[in-house]
């Protein structure tokens, strides 16, 4: 064995030991990269975006009842796929206002739009009904691997308004995004983001 090659080898090594024993903030660092959120404040409205109906519309819940805001749009064409088994014809927007309701939440407060299936279609639906509203700030809510990308999409589209964008993040009943790798949800919730980050990213 070369001399060069046995000092490669022990680097590797030295390496791959580092990895180990640094596993858990090194794991850690792929969450915390993706969670982007702002200090929470009053807002003209809560924006919650479509898919995981269950943890945002509770979260939007929580918000609607401290204060936060006292209007909630909903934007999102996609459907809930497990009611298919149902026969039931819902989409996700529609089936986050059904947990609303559920919570106390009046209809008066809660705006639908079935449309979106995508977060830069979502705001693209929602940006001219904020202008016409005249709203100042807005809340995204959305789940917490989600922030950094969603607040990336929503800011860039409402820039020209003035309308402030705030983000804020559900957090999952599933599993503890810090710890995301202890859960096969987590494992799935961290691979697709980072996949749509790269999506993103080449579009």
């Amino acid at each position: 064995m070369s001399r060069k090659f046995a000092v490669g080898f022990g680097c590797i090594c030295l390496l791959l030991v580092a990895a180990y024993i640094f596993r858990e903030p090194l794991l850690r660092s792929l969450a915390t990269a993706l969670i982007q959120e702002d200090a929470l404040e009053k807002a003209d409205a809560i924006i919650v975006l479509s898919g995981g109906s269950l943890d945002r519309g509770n979260e939007a819940v929580r918000l609607y009842n401290s204060g936060i805001s006292k209007s909630i749009i909903c934007p999102g064409a996609n459907k809930v796929r497990e009611l298919e088994i149902l026969d039931m014809d819902i989409t996700e927007s529609v089936f986050t206002k059904m947990n609303l309701l559920k919570q106390g939440v009046p209809a008066t407060a809660i705006t639908v739009i079935e449309v979106g299936t995508s977060t830069k279609e979502e705001a693209g639906v929602v940006f001219p009904i904020c202008v016409q509203r005249k709203y100042k700030t807005v809340l995204l809510l959305t789940s917490k691997f989600h922030t950094r990308r969603a607040g990336n999409v929503f800011r860039q589209k409402f820039e020209s308004s003035g309308i402030r964008v705030i983000v804020h993040g559900a957090a999952s009943s599933r599993y503890d995004e810090y710890r995301w790798w202890k859960s096969e949800d987590g494992l799935i919730s961290m691979n697709n983001e980072w996949l749509k980050q790269l999506y993103y990213w080449l579009k």
